[in-house]
């Protein structure tokens, strides 16, 4: 696991703080009546690094669930916790410190399955300063 992937635990943790309607699973496809987290594309983590800079890393937060609003209310729910946090050390790890994170795309519908879940998905930025 890279440190970047530990990062990303940490504030699927803390995004759980709102006690969505389903634990929130790492991939980019929610199962059924779930909630998915994962790195965006574009992220490379193999790029090489510089201690002592500031770095940010595209998070996708997706979810389904057969009741449109009830996806939508949990996918705000989480961004509004993600994005208004004061304090971030419950998500900075040894090698990084969070210092923010930001909405880049508000929860919104995608489409609806044949089994009539409603896909909603979203992102928002990490920035961090790795140690």
């Amino acid at each position: 696991m890279t440190f970047i992937d530990e990062m990303i635990d940490r504030v699927v943790d803390l995004a759980e703080m709102t006690e969505p309607y389903a634990s929130i699973v790492f991939g980019s496809n929610p199962p059924l009546n779930g909630i998915c987290m994962i790195r965006n594309g574009g992220y490379a983590p193999e790029t090489h690094l510089n201690k002592g800079m500031m770095y940010s890393v595209p998070v996708l937060l997706n979810g389904k669930h057969e009741n449109q609003q009830t996806v939508l209310d949990a996918l705000t729910a989480i961004h509004e916790v993600l994005t208004k946090h004061n304090n971030y050390s419950d998500v900075s790890t040894d090698a990084i410190q969070v210092v923010a994170i930001t909405t880049t795309a508000a929860p919104s519908v995608i489409g609806r399955e044949q089994n009539n879940q409603w896909i909603c998905g979203s992102s928002f930025d990490v920035s961090f300063y790795w140690r």
